[in-house]
């Protein structure tokens, strides 16, 4: 029960006969360890459903391919800026060069 040591668990059924009292309290902890196993089974169901989704070959395909297709735009957009940038970079170099030419006279 996790972190729960037996002192605790002592405490916890103490507290529960002083409250429900002794003819309650084996009724009540019937519909609490039940309450448990449903919470327990809907949670490996929960699980055995998600990694089925998961492991479907058909999902997984899919998502590669749309992984590449993602790859693949970005490097045309990067190469786009790479081809553009250098291009503007030798239109502004010549009037560099002018001004410091000018500059010196």
């Amino acid at each position: 029960m996790g972190n729960l040591g037996g002192g605790e668990i002592l405490v916890i059924l103490l507290i529960g006969l002083i409250v429900l009292g002794p003819k309650r309290l084996p009724e009540a902890s019937k519909q609490v360890g039940k309450t448990i196993r449903q919470v327990r089974q809907t949670s490996r169901n929960f699980q055995a459903e998600l990694e089925a989704a998961i492991e479907d070959p058909s999902i997984e395909e899919t998502a590669r391919q749309k992984g590449r297709e993602m790859l693949e735009n970005e490097k045309k957009k990067s190469f786009q800026n790479d081809a553009e940038e250098p291009s503007e970079d030798l239109h502004n170099e010549p009037e560099a060069v002018k001004d410091e030419d000018t500059s010196h006279e």
